[in-house]
């Protein structure tokens, strides 16, 4: 019941975000740079600390004892077993540059493991969430349930690759010298796993996320029958190297790929 509610709550946030940002829009966009290095570049807005801010305030208004961590702000503690997880912006970059495939992210985890996911696209009207058992795209407020990824390997693979700046070039190439008939796709930040767990790209591998990049994807993806873990192949919600696959059997050929860099 505990967790249903939670749900509930969570597929309520994505309209109430949309709703949030439009009243936003019109605010004068402020740029900042989070980077104390000189040569890097790591965008962060005015509007990142606004949704952060929002997505806070709902959540303690509703489950005063849950836990509440953030890419933007402290984390807070909590008396229950459940913890909030929080990318204002994920794809500040795109969202800068008015590109649609910038989104809200917030995960769920009761006990350590992580069990709801939002990954919402205002500028896309689109929005993906689970449950503890399936996962869901609402596109146009229309519902459809992400069925279980096909087990079958393609003959030609859709990968989506972002090392970051962690990973040079040679390193992308020697991925995909492995796989000379793939299509090798820039990353779409978030938008990447969610395109995964509809079969529209097949693998995604990352470099360098933290865990509020990715532990809301997490479940999303697991409960749509795809595999997600770092490069050790160990659980992803702490972040680091990603490699997320639409089954099993490709998950363990790009692991040991993954291995050599």
């Amino acid at each position: 019941m505990e967790l249903k509610r939670r749900y509930i709550f969570l597929k309520r946030m994505a309209l109430d975000l949309n709703i949030f940002f439009k009243k936003k829009m019109d605010y004068n966009l402020k740029i900042f740079n989070k980077s104390k290095k000189r040569k890097k570049y790591d965008p962060v807005t005015n509007f990142d600390k606004n949704f952060e801010k929002f997505i806070r305030e709902s959540i303690k208004k509703k489950f005063k004892r849950d836990a509440i961590d953030g890419e933007e702000f402290k984390y807070l503690r909590g008396s229950s077993n459940y913890l909030w997880i929080i990318d204002p912006i994920d794809g500040t970059k795109k969202f800068i540059k008015n590109i649609p495939t910038w989104s809200n992210l917030i995960g769920l985890s009761l006990n350590n493991k992580f069990v709801l996911g939002l990954a919402n696209f205002p500028d896309l009207n689109r929005f993906y969430i689970c449950d503890n058992k399936n996962s869901f795209i609402y596109k146009n407020a229309i519902k459809k349930k992400l069925l279980k990824l096909k087990k079958k390997n393609k003959k030609k693979l859709k990968i989506c690759i972002n090392f970051h700046e962690k990973y040079s070039k040679k390193n992308k190439k020697f991925i995909t010298s492995k796989f000379k008939n793939a299509t090798i796709l820039e990353s779409y930040d978030a938008l990447s796993y969610c395109l995964l767990v509809e079969g529209k790209i097949d693998v995604v591998i990352e470099a360098n996320l933290k865990s509020y990049d990715i532990a809301p994807l997490v479940p999303i993806i697991k409960n749509a029958g795809g595999s997600i873990s770092n490069w050790n192949n160990k659980s992803a919600i702490n972040g680091g190297n990603i490699l997320a696959t639409s089954n099993k059997t490709l998950h363990n050929k790009f692991y040991k790929i993954l291995k050599f860099l």
